[in-house]
């Protein structure tokens, strides 16, 4: 009985936890007026179908894995601060409206006996309405990785972190919109 136990107690302390997928972006934006006297509200939404942002594939089989931290909230306090830089004044009273949706932002990893491939998507979606208009433009950016042997979750969540700043900095950087909200 004592052996059944110990040898119970050895294979539950080899059972592998589930990965902690932490994406924390940060934007590196120029801090000049761009946006300076104007006020909108802001809103940033999490409309992917699929809330897992990792998915592994081993053969027939797949598991999927949420972020350990807010994705949406960690997102939209970035975004907030980046515009709040540029001299935007975020409010509720506004009648001019910025929103972000984040309609994918997903690692997928397909484990293979001898090496692995990481396939990363990023797709978001800017809405700026103001007076009856709407307006609304894409970015997206996607990037592939192979290498040997098993997946590494902490390379996994730098290259998705990448890219989601990246996406990110296009669509700050874009005057489109802001010519758009600045009405």
């Amino acid at each position: 009985m004592r052996t059944l136990l110990l040898c119970f107690f050895l294979l539950a302390g080899c059972a592998s936890k589930p990965p902690q997928l932490i994406v924390s972006p940060q934007v590196f934006w120029p801090q000049a007026p761009s946006l300076n006297q104007t006020s909108f509200d802001f809103y940033l939404l999490d409309q992917r179908s699929n809330m897992n942002t990792l998915v592994i594939y081993r053969g027939e089989y797949s598991k999927g894995y949420a972020t350990a931290n807010d994705l949406r909230a960690e997102l939209e306090q970035t975004v907030a601060t980046a515009l709040k830089a540029r001299g935007a004044s975020l409010s509720n009273q506004s009648g001019r409206t910025l929103t972000i949706q984040i309609n994918q932002l997903q690692a997928r990893v397909n484990q293979r006996p001898l090496d692995h491939v990481v396939v990363n998507r990023v797709t978001m979606t800017v809405l700026v309405q103001h007076n009856g208009n709407t307006f609304s433009k894409a970015y997206s950016g996607d990037s592939r990785q192979i290498a040997p042997l098993k997946a590494d979750i902490a390379v996994i969540e730098r290259e998705l972190r990448v890219l989601t700043e990246q996406v990110l900095t296009d669509l700050l950087r874009d005057e489109s919109w802001q010519t758009e909200i600045r009405g």
